[in-house]
């Protein structure tokens, strides 16, 4: 078998052509897919409530000499960690006075940060300047 070296080697692209445009389709087809094929606008209501107003929030306030209060109710920091067991749905919000004693608020946080994994909020009010 001979080789002529004069003859010209042609490579046909056709095939490769053929791939390349149907991976173009094939990825333009599933990025329309990911989208959401109706745009609804939703009405407007006066009386609509932001998702923040609906969570539910279990409120825990100590006072300024220290007392604990769930719900308005006096409660001992013993009962603490039975109503954070109770109600392991709802969001700590921890509201303690500034001038409450620290060691309060440390223990607080403690059984807090131990029942809820660190998951609370202490509330603040606003800083004005």
């Amino acid at each position: 078998m001979k080789f002529d070296m004069d003859e010209e080697i042609n490579i046909d692209l056709t095939p490769l052509i053929d791939v390349v445009f149907m991976l173009l389709i094939f990825f333009i087809m599933t990025t329309t897919f990911s989208k959401p094929v109706l745009d609804v606008l939703l009405p407007t209501s006066k009386m609509a409530e932001s998702k923040e107003s609906q969570t539910k929030e279990l409120l825990i306030s100590v006072t300024k000499d220290g007392s604990i209060y769930f719900n308005n109710t006096l409660i001992q920091e013993s009962e603490l960690k039975g109503i954070l067991d109770k109600n392991q749905d709802k969001m700590l919000n921890l509201y303690i006075d500034k001038s409450a004693p620290f060691q309060s608020f440390v223990n607080i946080v403690d059984i807090a940060k131990k029942e809820r994994n660190g998951k609370f909020i202490i509330s603040t009010d606003v800083l004005e300047q």
